[in-house]
Order: structure tokens, then C-alpha cells, then sequence
């Protein structure tokens, strides 16, 4: 069985089914809520998995795990992953649903690494850059990382620019110890 190939192939019937119905955004919050508390709350996986748990039960979980705003269309498509018994395969359709339906809105998503949170200025103006170049909105996930001293990373789909101070001392260190001189 093919994880990554069943996983597409719900993530996009869900999407194509949303898209006709123009319920695309209410269940892709309804995927951002359950893929956040599968990250929060480990055991939920462990119960959808578990051959104790009753398929009642287990809809149950998730829905409470996906919000009190459930939509109609997300519900059902919950209640077709526990008949079909896909549920092992849920933290992957949500993780596809999420990039199909960034590609859908042509949303680029960037990750943001400083040492120090950054102020709203500088955010909105690496917002502006990244719509410029992408034509589409953009959202900046950030976070403070300590460890890298000082600079950034800036991630944007493949591409990295890491301009840390670590990196830059880990670069030197380097090329010392490499060095023929030494």
C-alpha cells in the first residue's frame, strides 16, 4: 500500500468536493485544528489506531480535535476515513489537503528563523517582497530560535537563505581545521 499515493488521492477528492461546494477555506481551518492538535496531543493518534476504540468514539475525537465549527462536508469526509479504516493515513491527508489548497490560491508559505522576535514592520516587509515576486498572498510563519546567535533563516519552498552568525562561525571553524597550514 502506498501511503503517499492513497493520502493524495483523499486529500484531493476532499478538495475537489470543497471547491464545488466553496467550503475550501471552513475545511481547511478544519484541517489546520486537527493537524495542530495531532501535534499537541499525541495519544489522539494512538486512539484512532487503537482496535479498542469504537468508530463512534474515534469520530467523536475528531471532530472535537478539528473544532466546534466542523463543516458539513469536513464531517463527512471524517466519517468516509473511519468506514474506509484510513485513519492512520489522516496526518497525511491533512498535510496534503493544506499544500493542494495553497497551490489552489497560489498561497505562498515562508518560515522566518531569528534570534529575537522581529517587529511588525520588518514582517510586513518581507510580506511585500515575497507577494511582489509570487504574485499571491503570503504567509510567514515565525519563530525564535536562541541558537543561532544573531541573523535569520529564510525559508521559502526549496530555497533556504541562512544567515546566521553560527552558520558564519561554523563556516570558519571549518576552513581553520581544513586549513593545509595548520
Amino acid at each position: 500500500m502506498n501511503i503517499g499515493i492513497i493520502s493524495t488521492r483523499y486529500a484531493r477528492a476532499l478538495l475537489g468536493h470543497a471547491l464545488e461546494r466553496g467550503t475550501e477555506d471552513a475545511v481547511y481551518n478544519n484541517i489546520l485544528r486537527l493537524s495542530q492538535s495531532f501535534r499537541e496531543v499525541p495519544e489522539l493518534e494512538s486512539a484512532l489506531l487503537s482496535p479498542a476504540t469504537l468508530e463512534k468514539e474515534k469520530l467523536s475525537l475528531l471532530i472535537t480535535a478539528a473544532g466546534s465549527d466542523l463543516s458539513a462536508e469536513f464531517h463527512s469526509f471524517l466519517r468516509l476515513v473511519l468506514a474506509k479504516e484510513r485513519a492512520a493515513l489522516l496526518m497525511s491527508i491533512c498535510t496534503i489537503y493544506q499544500d493542494l489548497h495553497n497551490k489552489h490560491h497560489n498561497i505562498t508559505i515562508c518560515e522566518l528563523v531569528t534570534s529575537i522576535p522581529v517587529s511588525h514592520e520588518i514582517e510586513e516587509k518581507i510580506r511585500r517582497i515575497v507577494t511582489y515576486r509570487t504574485r499571491g498572498p503570503v504567509i510567514i510563519n515565525k519563530r525564535v530560535d536562541q541558537e543561532i546567535i544573531g541573523g535569520f533563516v529564510f525559508e521559502i519552498g526549496d530555497y533556504r537563505l541562512d544567515s546566521t552568525v553560527r552558520t558564519q562561525l561554523e563556516k570558519i571553524k571549518r576552513e581553520l581545521t581544513e586549513s593545509e597550514y595548520l
